[in-house]
């Protein structure tokens, strides 16, 4: 009688470890499916697979109509009219294992959302939101490098501001977190942040390769990480692959450590080139080097 006991103890034990070596640092590491030249395609959650990653970010579409200006103000993402997408993306996922971590909505960086684009802008927003919901994902990366840049004009942050006191409250009945990602300073997104009252459901999503020029990508994930940041984008700089540019991979460790930052670690190619597999080993020495 006690052989099936000890089994169960044994089994019980084993899905412990099991539970706890997913939550590590170590297994949150994901891939933008972008590294593999794909958008909004289930076909990239097997590539993910193969290259050794345990989540990807998946792109919510962009549509050819988005390309031309004046973009047509009835402009959709096909994921909002087809529920079959969003669905073929969840049944890959559970299929090959892969954790469906983000969205990007990345056609946004094509509009002007507080003024000519904001009708289109709002839509492809919340039919990108719409669909995290679906996959019960809760994090949407709203990109700023197109129009919608407000680095240096205040009435470009004035109109973001007013357009993200609209988005904020349906992101919250979804229980999405709007991460920013921009080519600006860290203290200018906190500028637009402090204007919203640092809301719950908005953060920063940040990129380590974007950011590195404009400023100390250590002292701010030290400083922000922990409160502020909803994922990072670990981008090389200088270089293809993490770790062989000008991103020194020890100060990066320390700076996560010191945020007591927990979450995913993002590879996104860069305009240098796209090496999925070199770049997860090096995100991974990253992770080795976490106290």
């Amino acid at each position: 009688m006690m052989k099936p006991v000890r089994w169960s103890i044994v089994t019980a034990t084993l899905v412990v470890a099991a539970s706890l070596q997913a939550q590590q640092p170590g297994s949150r590491i994901a891939v933008m499916e972008t590294a593999f030249q794909k958008i909004g395609d289930a076909t990239s959650i097997l590539d993910a697979k193969q290259a050794g990653y345990a989540g990807i970010q998946m792109h919510s579409g962009m549509p050819d109509q988005i390309r031309k200006k004046p973009i047509d103000s009835s402009v959709s993402l096909a994921i909002g009219t087809d529920p079959s997408i969003v669905s073929s993306w969840k049944q890959a996922a559970d299929e090959h294992g892969i954790e469906i971590i983000s969205l990007c909505a990345g056609s946004l960086n094509r509009c002007e959302i507080w003024d000519r684009d904001r009708e289109v802008a709002m839509r492809i927003a919340k039919q990108t939101i719409d669909a995290c919901h679906t996959l019960d994902v809760h994090v949407m990366l709203f990109p700023f490098f197109g129009p919608s840049n407000f680095q240096t004009d205040d009435d470009a942050l004035l109109g973001v501001t007013n357009f993200m006191e609209e988005l904020l409250p349906y992101a919250k009945t979804k229980d999405v977190v709007i991460g920013i990602e921009a080519p600006v300073t860290t203290e200018r997104v906190l500028e637009l942040m402090k204007r919203l009252e640092f809301p719950e459901h908005l953060k920063i999503y940040y990129d380590t390769g974007n950011l590195f020029s404009k400023e100390d990508i250590y002292e701010t994930i030290r400083k922000f990480g922990r409160q502020h940041f909803c994922e990072i984008h670990i981008k090389a700089a200088g270089h293809a692959v993490i770790g062989e540019g000008q991103i020194d991979l020890t100060r990066l460790a320390e700076a996560l450590d010191d945020a007591h930052y927990d979450g995913w670690l993002v590879y996104e190619a860069n305009r240098d080139g796209r090496d999925p597999v070199a770049n997860r080993k090096g995100i991974e020495k990253i992770v080795s080097l976490r106290k």
